[in-house]
């Protein structure tokens, strides 16, 4: 009886390496630290809402986690990139209305926009004197809304990289932060165990 199991075993584990798609395997060399020969595993991906996010037209999954994002063709569900930049962990994403950008929110307390189609970075924000716990796109794709540890909102400006402003009011982190369909208002959550609503004009 365990030769048996131990044979079927082994053999269910063959038939899973064989039946794996060979291009699902090209990210073991994506954008490897220099002296790397391959990468085993995907990284851990984080909790909550803010940690995956498709874009607009459903056609593009974005999944943060401790070595990048991935970027996954939702169709598919193959894997057609790796976004490597930050220095620490990866807590958000968020595509832009357009679903052109891609926003990344991290540990390391900095923002990222990102080509969709081609994963360049096009710009780092900076500013938050702690992790970035939640990104957030307007509906026009012209402000970005990001929530941090440090117990601020801020919004910046898409094309500039600039910071438009620094709300204040939460006693502890913010975890979440989202936008009204018209704009005008913005959601954020916090571990203070509020929610507030702010005027982003």
């Amino acid at each position: 009886m365990r030769r048996s199991s131990t044979f079927t075993l082994i053999l269910l584990s063959v038939c899973v390496l064989f039946a794996q798609d060979v291009r699902a395997q090209d990210y073991t060399r994506w954008k490897l630290p220099d002296g790397a020969l391959a990468r085993l595993g995907k990284g851990y991906i984080f909790l909550g809402d803010q940690a995956v996010a498709y874009s607009h037209d459903g056609t593009r999954l974005a999944v943060a986690g401790s070595i990048g994002i991935w970027l996954y063709d939702a169709h598919t569900g193959a894997e057609v990139g790796l976004l490597k930049g930050h220095t620490n962990w990866v807590s958000s994403v968020a595509f832009s209305p357009d679903g052109n950008t891609l926003a990344s929110g991290s540990g390391d307390r900095t923002i990222r926009l990102w080509d969709v189609q081609t994963g360049e970075e096009r710009s780092t924000l900076t500013g938050h004197k702690s992790s970035v716990n939640s990104v957030a796109f307007s509906p026009d794709g012209n402000t970005l809304a990001s929530g941090s540890g440090d117990v601020t909102i801020r919004l910046w400006d898409v094309q500039t990289g600039e910071e438009r402003a620094t709300l204040r009011g939460h006693t502890d982190g913010v975890s979440s932060v989202a936008f009204s369909p018209d704009g005008n208002t913005l959601a954020s959550g916090s571990g203070d165990d509020t929610i507030r609503l702010w005027d982003v004009q």
